[in-house]
């Protein structure tokens, strides 16, 4: 029994998961929009993009440049649209929805 006991351990040790921190971004600069809600991101982009429909009246502004950015989600689409927590200097963060082209990887 006791030479079964060290490759026991072994194993439950190589098997236990690794938790990596999440990567950090930040916004380019303050050109770029991000909205409440997916389907408000959506309804942006048609207007934007297409000149489909009306832009949000609500709901939509624009990221504070250099504002810290974790990724949350980015569903698989005909778009790439990530769902982030932003937070700039001084204010709470908030859960909003854009495209991933307005971040850049802080290393």
């Amino acid at each position: 029994m006791k030479h079964l006991a060290l490759p026991v351990a072994l194993f439950m040790f190589q098997s236990t998961p690794l938790i990596a921190e999440p990567t950090q971004y930040e916004v380019i600069d303050n050109s770029y929009q991000v909205c409440l809600t997916e389907p408000l991101y959506r309804q942006l982009l048609n207007f934007s993009l297409y000149g489909v429909g009306k832009p949000p009246t609500q709901g939509c502004f624009n990221a504070s440049a250099g504002a810290k950015a974790i990724i949350l989600q980015c569903p698989e689409s005909d778009i790439i649209l990530c769902q982030f927590r932003l937070e700039s200097d001084g204010t709470d963060a908030i859960e909003v929805w854009a495209s991933k082209v307005m971040l850049r990887e802080i290393e």
